[in-house]
């Protein structure tokens, strides 16, 4: 008769090899903390904008003007300490403010990444699409984005001061040759009450053209937003 092999006497009958229950507790053990962990890391912010545009075009034969109210949402994710992402879209109509400018439709939409290098300083790299549209073309806008991001906390008012500065390397704009120069800035005020956020932001973006037949393309877009929305989660800062 053969006997089928049995287990070493050091393991009592019916219970698995030390290696293969170690294994199987340690499974079990990320399984129950790994998302309470990954969930104490997390935070999200999504807020409804409201933002008065106005945009300005020197062609050298005199400025064209146009404005309007823009509506939109914002989201923006905290992964964890120091990383966090944000994403960006709205549009509206634009107003001609005078006979040589003409109504048009915009539409951006932005993304970008950040890392947080110490608790007031934020680095961040990203990409940006803007459309202006009239009755007879639509010019599309699409760029890449560097720069960095100064925060600075109000002591116990839960207010905090935001200073950013942008350099924008690669600029394509159809129908038009790329501009030269392209840079952005911006500054505003956040509010946090309990899970509520406030805000009031100014930003600004100038374009220059290279010079054709004598005159040199001058762009730029200025926008005053007003933001408000929940933010859910409280990760742990720098």
């Amino acid at each position: 008769m053969i006997r089928a092999p049995a287990w070493p006497r050091a393991w009592p009958h019916r219970v698995a090899p030390p290696r293969a229950t170690a294994i199987v507790a340690v499974g079990l053990g990320l399984l129950g903390v790994a998302p309470t962990s990954l969930q104490a890391q997390l935070a999200a912010q999504g807020v409804g904008v409201v933002a008065v545009a106005e945009h300005r075009v020197d062609d050298g034969r005199g400025v064209e003007g146009s404005s309007g109210t823009l509506l939109g949402a914002e989201g923006r994710l905290f992964l964890g300490s120091r990383l966090e992402v944000f994403v960006h879209a709205a549009s509206g109509t634009l107003t001609a403010d005078s006979a040589r400018s003409d109504d048009r439709d915009l539409a951006e939409a932005e993304f970008r990444a950040s890392v947080v290098t110490v608790p007031w300083l934020a680095l961040h790299a990203g990409v940006s699409t803007r459309s202006y549209g009239t009755d007879l073309v639509r010019q599309r806008w699409t760029a890449l984005r560097f720069g960095g991001e100064a925060r600075l906390a109000f002591v116990g008012a839960g207010v905090t001061g935001v200073l950013r500065a942008e350099i924008l390397p690669s600029v394509s704009v159809s129908g038009l040759e790329r501009p030269n120069r392209a840079f952005a800035a911006g500054a505003g005020l956040e509010w946090r009450i309990a899970v509520l956020t406030l805000g009031l932001r100014y930003e600004l973006e100038r374009y220059d053209f290279p010079m054709v037949a004598g005159a040199e393309r001058r762009e730029q877009l200025s926008v005053l937003t007003a933001h408000a929305g929940l933010r859910l989660g409280a990760p742990r800062r720098p």
